[in-house]
C-alpha cells in the first residue's frame, strides 16, 4: 500500500505541477485560472478515493463555491475583486481538506482556525518526502530480498524499469533547475547547450521550470498531509471548562447601559432628526463621522457574543442579554447604514464605500447565526457564516461593483476623475457609453486610452484572455 501510494502521489503531483504551471504562469487572473481550480479539487478527490474514504455532499458544495469564484477571476478585471477571490478560494480549499478527512463537525472559529493553521504549516515538513520516501521503499525491498536470500529463498528478479523511471523523474527537475543556473553563469556553456538542444534559454524558461519544480514539491508535501491524519485534529472535541455566568452577566450588563443610551440617540436624533445637536454640529457633518469606529464596534459585539456562549455556563438572563446585544448590533448597523446612504448621496460612490456596504450585509448575517447559536449550542455557526460569506461575495463580486459605481457616479454628476482613473477595465464599457455625457475629449480620449493599454493589449496567448479586457477593448477602440 505505501509503494503504491507513493507512486499514486508522484503521479498526481508531476501532472498537477504541470497543469498549475501551464494555467497559470505569467496568466494570473485568465480563463485557465477555473482550469486550475477544478484541477486541484480533483487531484485531492482522487486521493481520497485512492485511500477509501468516501466523499462528503459537503464537498461537492464547497467545491462549488470555489468553481464559482474561480470563474469570476477571469471575468473582472478589478484586482480588489480578484484579490479577495483568491482568498476565499485559499480558505475554502483547506476547509474542504480539513471537511473531508476529519470530524470538523463541533469545531468553533478557533478550532477550525487552529487547524487550518496546523495543516499549513505541518506540510512543510513533508516537502522532501519525495525523496525520503522513495529511499525507504527502496530500503525495504534491499531488505526483504536479504531475509529471503537468508532463508534459502531464490530472490525473485527486481523490476529495474520503474526505478529506473523514478531516477529519471527525480533528476529532471533537478536538471530543469541546474541547467539553466549553469547556462545564466557562463556564456560558453549556454551556447553549448542551446546549440545542442535548439532553443533559447530565457528568462521565461527558467521562470516556467522554477515554478512547476516548486508546485510538484509542494503537490507532494499537501498530498502527503492529506494522507497522513493529524492526531490531534483527528481527537474528539473536548469542551473546555466554563465559567460561572455572573462574571458574563455583569459587564454584558453594563455594556448594555451604554448601549441603551446610544442606540436611544440614534432613534431619536438620526432617524427621526429630532433634538438639539451640540453647538457647531449640522445633520450633513453628523451623519457623516463616526462610520467605521461603528462597524468596529459591531464585530466587538459579535466577538463578545460568542466568546461569552463559549466559555460561561448554560444561562437564561445571559442569554437574554446576549440576545439583546444583537438587536443593540442590528440598531448600530442600520445606524452605519444610513450614514453610508446619505454620504454617498452627498459625495457619490467609491468601492471601499461599495464594499463596505456588502460588509454590513455580511456582519448582519453573521450576527443572525450568531443569535441562533446563543438559543442552540450545536447549531453549526462556522459553516453558516463561511456559506454567508463565500454567497454574498459571489453575488456582490457577479455584480461587478465597477460598473454600477461608474453608471451612478456619473448619471448623478460625480468625480467623473475618479470614475475614469480609480475604477478597473469593468467599468470602461459604461464610462465610453457616457463619454459625450461627461464632456469627454479627443485628448482625454487617448488618456482614457492609454490608461489601460497595457491591460487590454491584444494578447497572443490565449491562457490570458480575460472577458472584462476583451469588453474594454472593444469599448475603447470606439473612441479612437
Amino acid at each position: 500500500m505505501e509503494k503504491k501510494l507513493y507512486f499514486k502521489k508522484l503521479e498526481l503531483s508531476i501532472i498537477y505541477a504541470v497543469v498549475f504551471t501551464v494555467c497559470l504562469y505569467k496568466a494570473p487572473h485568465g480563463i485557465t485560472f477555473p482550469v486550475f481550480a477544478v484541477a486541484t479539487a480533483a487531484a485531492f478527490f482522487v486521493v481520497l478515493r485512492f485511500l477509501g474514504e468516501t466523499v462528503k455532499q459537503s464537498a461537492y458544495v464547497i467545491v462549488a463555491g470555489i468553481t464559482v469564484l474561480a470563474i469570476h477571476v477571469c471575468t473582472t478585471g478589478s484586482l480588489r475583486l480578484i484579490l479577495v477571490d483568491k482568498l476565499l478560494i485559499f480558505v475554502l480549499f483547506f476547509v474542504l481538506f480539513l471537511n473531508s478527512l476529519y470530524d470538523d463537525e463541533k469545531w468553533d472559529v478557533t478550532g477550525y482556525c487552529s487547524a487550518i493553521l496546523q495543516f499549513l504549516f505541518s506540510s512543510v515538513s513533508f516537502v522532501g518526502n519525495v525523496i525520503s520516501e522513495a529511499v525507504a521503499i527502496r530500503r525495504e525491498k534491499a531488505e526483504e530480498a536479504a531475509a529471503a536470500e537468508a532463508a534459502g529463498e531464490k530472490p525473485q528478479k527486481e523490476g529495474v524499469v520503474r526505478y529506473v523511471i523514478l531516477g529519471l523523474i527525480i533528476s529532471v527537475p533537478l536538471l530543469l533547475i541546474i541547467v539553466p543556473l549553469l547556462a545564466s553563469s557562463d556564456a560558453v556553456f549556454a551556447n553549448v547547450v542551446s546549440d545542442a538542444l535548439k532553443f533559447e534559454i530565457d528568462e521565461d524558461v527558467v521562470g516556467f521550470t522554477a515554478l512547476a519544480v516548486f508546485m510538484f514539491f509542494v503537490a507532494f508535501a499537501l498530498l502527503t498531509r492529506c494522507t497522513q491524519r493529524m492526531v490531534s485534529l483527528s481527537m474528539p472535541v473536548v469542551e473546555g471548562k466554563k465559567r460561572n455566568p455572573v462574571t458574563a452577566i455583569t459587564a454584558v450588563t453594563v455594556i448594555l447601559i451604554v448601549y441603551a443610551i446610544y442606540c436611544g440617540i440614534q432613534v431619536y436624533y438620526l432617524f427621526l432628526g429630532a433634538g438639539k445637536l451640540p453647538e457647531g454640529y449640522t445633520y450633513a457633518s453628523y451623519v457623516h463621522e463616526g462610520f467605521y469606529e461603528l462597524v468596529f464596534v459591531c464585530l466587538i459585539n459579535l466577538v463578545m457574543v460568542l466568546f461569552c456562549q463559549k466559555h460561561s455556563k448554560e444561562n437564561v438572563v445571559l442569554r437574554v442579554l446576549l440576545t439583546i446585544v444583537c438587536v443593540c448590533t442590528y440598531v448600530m448597523l442600520g445606524s452605519s447604514l444610513y450614514r453610508m446612504i446619505l454620504y454617498i448621496e452627498a459625495y457619490g460612490f467609491t468601492y471601499l464605500r461599495a464594499f463596505v456596504l456588502w460588509a454590513l450585509a455580511v456582519i448582519a448575517l453573521v450576527m443572525a447565526a450568531a443569535v441562533a447559536l446563543v438559543h442552540k449550542a450545536d447549531f453549526p455557526f462556522v459553516k453558516c457564516a463561511l456559506g454567508a460569506l463565500v454567497l454574498t461575495w459571489a453575488v456582490f463580486a457577479f455584480s461587478y461593483p465597477d460598473r454600477w459605481i461608474a453608471r451612478y457616479n456619473i448619471e448623478n454628476g460625480f468625480d467623473t476623475e475618479y470614475t475614469c482613473t480609480e475604477l478597473s477595465t469593468d467599468a470602461v464599457p459604461v464610462v465610453v457609453s457616457h463619454w459625450n455625457g461627461i464632456g469627454g475629449s479627443k485628448l482625454s480620449a487617448i488618456s482614457y486610452w492609454e490608461q489601460f493599454e497595457d491591460a487590454i493589449a491584444d494578447e497572443k496567448d490565449f491562457r490570458n484572455f480575460n472577458f472584462s479586457e476583451s469588453r474594454a477593448r472593444e469599448a475603447l477602440r470606439k473612441l479612437r
